[in-house]
């Protein structure tokens, strides 16, 4: 069986501990383990999650996080149903060294 709390847009006892969301099919659950501290997070989920201030990770992470924002027009978001094929093939070229 699957620990978890659900996630409640209300924090009605407190703590809820670790933010970490598991999957679950209909339902969203965060982990719920006790929090690191200073951390959204348990030691297990944050180690998964941070990323250390002046790491060549960071600067990873910041660099796809830039192609990212650039291929999807910025702050100037697309507002269809659906991405339109030239968005899809930017957002591959942008993505394809952090695959």
């Amino acid at each position: 069986m699957r620990e978890g709390r659900m996630l409640s847009p209300t924090n009605e006892g407190g703590d809820p501990g670790c933010a970490y969301l598991l999957e679950a099919d209909e339902t969203a659950l965060s982990c719920g383990m006790p929090r690191q501290p200073r951390s959204s997070y348990c030691s297990k989920h944050h180690a998964l999650c941070h990323v250390a201030y002046g790491t060549s990770a960071e600067a990873d992470r910041l660099r796809e996080v830039e192609l990212l924002a650039c291929a999807v027009g910025g702050r100037q978001g697309w507002h269809g149903s659906e991405p339109s094929r030239p968005f899809l093939e930017r957002l591959q070229y942008a993505v394809r060294d952090f695959a």
